[in-house]
């Protein structure tokens, strides 16, 4: 009886090892799914106001997430290259690990694409010009901050297309 419930246990756990590998696999196809999405828009909005995504570059504040993207696919493509396609000798356990950590990474790129999305679709050139005319100026006070900031609103009201 031990032997066969030891041959049951290790049924149950390559049994429970292919459950969950067969769930990650689904979980990735979401994700990738979900990811052309929003390259899709990301495509398009690029396509629709060029210019806004070199303003987004230029932004001291906003390019941050292009340098967040650029290596966030890279950590994904080298863990999926030392769990899949190396020849790196690995235990079950550490292979299991390095694949389960894909899928977090790839959704928090679907989110950082989204926002990318966003900045390119909402940040124009004069706001980078405001930034930086405004980063020029020396220290003033509240009443000039008030009046700095109504003119950014009526800039902005103005670039607002319905």
């Amino acid at each position: 009886t031990t032997d066969l419930q030891r041959e049951f246990n290790s049924y149950l756990d390559s049994f429970r090892s292919i459950v969950c590998y067969a769930a990650q696999i689904y979980g990735f196809y979401h994700e990738i799914s979900k990811l052309t999405d929003n390259m899709g828009d990301f495509t398009r909005q690029v396509s629709r106001n060029s210019s806004h995504a070199l303003a987004v570059a230029l932004s001291t504040q906003r390019n941050r997430i292009y340098r967040e993207l650029i290596m966030n696919s890279v950590e994904i493509v080298n863990d999926i290259r030392m769990a899949c396609l190396s020849d790196n000798k690995m235990t079950e356990k550490e292979r299991m690990e390095i694949v389960f950590g894909i899928r977090p990474k790839l959704k928090m790129m679907n989110k950082k694409l989204q926002r990318l999305t966003k900045a390119v679709k909402y940040t124009t050139m004069g706001d980078i010009w405001h930034e930086i005319d405004e980063g020029a100026r020396p220290a003033a006070d509240k009443r000039d901050i008030v009046e700095a900031a109504k003119r950014r609103w009526r800039q902005i009201g103005k670039n607002v297309r319905p």
